[in-house]
């Protein structure tokens, strides 16, 4: 028992120091939302990982965040504007934002996908995560 308890307090203390190393105290929502997209942009996807609100999963990890953005190509962003507070999904706020993307992929188009769309953040333990969309819900 005393070993489990071990391990487990080891996990948490990995765990967090982690999110420390890439999570800087104190960024507003607006630079957190640069930082996790510069990251996606530059392809960084292990430590965009520790940005996304799924990084609270038990089962989570950065390398399985990394191989399931695998051919995700943000090419720019721009920042438009900080909607209403609480608006979002699981009580999120939005983040009005452009984004150019060659992603997904359709066939007979070619050339980049310019959308603008609204990005959404949760702020959990005093810091920022972004919901990352699914199919039939946000992450």
């Amino acid at each position: 028992m005393r070993v489990r308890q071990i391990l487990f307090f080891c996990v948490i203390f990995v765990f967090c120091c982690t999110h420390s190393i890439y999570r800087p105290k104190g960024e507003s929502l607006r630079e957190a939302w640069y930082k996790y997209w510069s990251l996606r942009k530059a392809g960084e996807f292990k430590k965009a990982f520790y940005y996304e609100n799924l990084s609270f999963l038990p089962k989570a990890t950065p390398g399985k965040y990394a191989k399931g953005m695998e051919g995700t190509v943000v090419k720019d962003f721009t920042f438009i504007g900080i909607g209403k507070a609480g608006s979002g999904p699981h009580g999120s706020t939005p983040i009005k934002m452009k984004l150019v993307t060659t992603w997904p992929p359709i066939i007979g188009i070619k050339g980049d996908r310019v959308m603008i769309i609204n990005d959404y953040w949760i702020k959990k333990k005093g810091r920022w995560y972004h919901l990352k969309p699914g199919f039939i819900k946000y992450w």
